[in-house]
């Protein structure tokens, strides 16, 4: 009788642990139906005595490029030739359009982070994006397979962060980006678009930091604030593409490709120099 109730709670035990690995591994989650976006610009229309007038104000605190374009030719002909106008942190300007008709509705507006023009001054940054004297194992380092492999991520890391652990800023700079209204996570690039975030400028180094997959409802700073090194700013997660729950982290510039950033080399992150850093390693901020 007790050898019948051992292996039948080991049985039990067993399977208990099968669910556990099964909840934790595979996702059950369907696609968002729709992407959640952070507005960075604001836009007004007018049209009066003959004279088109668009309005564009860069809300954030970053510079932006603006890419003016039509479905319609002659307007598109007219419009593009404002384009691209890089608008500086919080700036707006006004594109007036006389005797032409009114455009109103017909002209598409889209932006990219930054302006290429703007000189990178650092390598470096200064701090790893979690609390001071916190200890983290680097999960994926630079120009590393699964997906540290292209442009947007090549010298992005990701560090063994769980569910509701704290988010650190690794630099001071403006708050450009919230994202955190995702639940989901999956497998495949088709997830990719569908992580929470929080993006930080700098206005010094012109450099971005982004810090992804973050958690539901997890973020600790609204877009427009002004955060300091070592601030915290979020909760981590696993939201987006993400077969397990780390953080993400991500320094980025501006650059004219179509994606309008790209992933920025370091030269040392915190007190570690990127080149003698191994997959697997404690990292103490």
């Amino acid at each position: 009788m007790q050898g019948f109730n051992a292996k039948k709670v080991g049985l039990l035990i067993g399977g208990a642990l099968l669910v556990m690995i099964v909840l934790r591994k595979c996702s059950f989650h369907t696609l968002p139906k729709e992407r959640i976006t952070t507005t960075a610009v604001d836009i007004v229309e007018d049209y009066k005595d003959g004279q088109y007038e668009l309005t564009i104000k860069n809300l954030v605190g970053c510079p932006n490029r603006i890419y003016l374009s039509s479905l319609d030719d002659a307007v598109n002909d007219l419009v593009s030739r404002y384009s691209p106008l890089v608008l500086s942190a919080m700036a707006d300007t006004t594109i007036v359009i006389a005797d032409q008709g009114d455009f109103s509705g017909k002209v598409k507006i889209k932006f990219k982070w930054g302006n290429p023009e703007l000189p990178i001054q650092s390598s470096r940054i200064e701090r790893l994006p979690f609390p001071q004297g916190d200890s983290y194992n680097l999960l994926q380092g630079n120009n590393s397979n699964p997906t540290h492999n292209h442009d947007g991520s090549r010298y992005a890391f990701d560090f063994t962060m769980e569910i509701g652990d704290t988010v650190a800023s690794a630099q001071d700079g403006y708050v450009v980006t919230v994202i955190d209204g995702y639940k989901g996570w999956g497998y495949g690039k088709k997830w990719n678009a569908f992580g929470n975030q929080i993006v930080v400028y700098d206005t010094l180094s012109h450099l971005f930091t982004m810090y992804g997959h973050l958690k539901h409802e997890g973020s600790l700073v609204e877009k427009g604030q002004y955060v300091h090194v070592g601030q915290q700013i979020a909760l981590s997660g696993k939201t987006g593409q993400v077969p397990e729950e780390h953080l993400h982290f991500n320094v980025l510039r501006a650059d004219n490709r179509r994606s309008g950033l790209m992933s920025h080399r370091l030269d040392s992150i915190g007190d570690y120099k990127v080149a003698d850093l191994q997959r697997g390693q404690i990292m103490t901020n």
